[in-house]
């Protein structure tokens, strides 16, 4: 009966925070959309799509805390948010692994010549969809640890252990990204179930969520915000720099994102071995 309960549990939480953050994200697109077309400056588009991009975090929050409270008698706090001085020191160290990590994938694809800079510095008039981008990268980074790493993996290993966790949340955490890009190529799929394994062996190795949310953090916003690099299919025109891809798509990940080529697989690799190293050492 409790392996009954903890499906329909579970089951109950994906469809909600699912639909949820859906209704979220149009609502969030429909705001900035207006927001981008007022009448006035940069500073303030900017302070507004920023603004914009809280609105599916506030929402994926509001169900987390709401199954915790009510669903699973525990405090929000118990899924690895324990508010600490070495939490921010780990918080850290993984937006400085993710970071370093995508960095050296830009550098390889450019070197290579797989990477084309076609805009090298942001106008006056991008600044706001650079910060609206920033702000929906880092957000989607934050709800999506919080969720995966942490209500579906504290609940399975509550229930199975350790290892159902870590297998189980990353299994979870593939299969919604194929529902939410059924088209997505093969390789992503494989990468993202190897993204859930190294941000839950954060999460193990500290005991805690802060390292997982500064890794996921860190990647999104160096590859998106910062490098420009292709994002769910499309050239990601919103970033720092801007980039356009070239060489075969098996290896760069196309215009899909380098997290569907084997460059990413090398990339999640780098971080397993460097996230282990850096935190034994600390």
């Amino acid at each position: 009966m409790a392996d009954v309960g903890t499906w329909a549990k579970l089951a109950a939480y994906v469809v909600c925070i699912g639909l949820v953050l859906e209704f979220a994200h149009r609502v969030y697109w429909r705001i900035n959309r207006w927001a981008m077309k007022l009448a006035t400056g940069p500073t303030l588009r900017a302070i507004l799509s920023a603004l914009c991009a809280t609105i599916p975090l506030i929402s994926a929050l509001l169900v987390t805390w709401g199954f915790c409270t009510y669903v699973d008698r525990r405090s929000f706090e118990s899924l690895g948010l324990q508010a600490t001085f070495e939490s921010t020191a780990v918080f850290v160290e993984g937006i400085a692994i993710a970071f370093a990590v995508v960095t050296l994938v830009f550098m390889a694809g450019y070197n290579f010549g797989w990477y084309k800079i076609e805009r090298s510095s942001l106008s006056r008039h991008q600044v706001p969809s650079f910060c609206g981008g920033v702000c929906d990268f880092s957000m989607a980074a934050v709800f999506e640890e919080i969720a995966f790493r942490g209500y579906v993996f504290t609940v399975l290993s509550h229930t199975w252990g350790v290892t159902a966790a870590v297998v189980g949340s990353s299994l979870v955490f593939s299969l919604l990204h194929i529902i939410k890009h059924p088209k997505m190529p093969l390789i992503f799929t494989l990468n993202a179930f190897i993204f859930g394994v190294v941000t839950a062996q954060a999460r193990l190795m500290t005991g805690a969520l802060w390292a997982s949310i500064g890794l996921h953090f860190g990647w999104n916003l160096a590859m998106g915000p910062i490098y420009g690099l292709p994002c769910s299919g499309r050239v990601y025109d919103g970033g720092l720099v801007e980039c356009q891809v070239e060489g075969p798509d098996w290896v760069t990940g196309g215009l899909y994102s380098p997290d569907a080529g084997i460059i990413g697989t090398g990339a999640l690799t780098l971080t397993s071995f460097a996230l282990a190293v850096l935190l034994h050492v600390c």
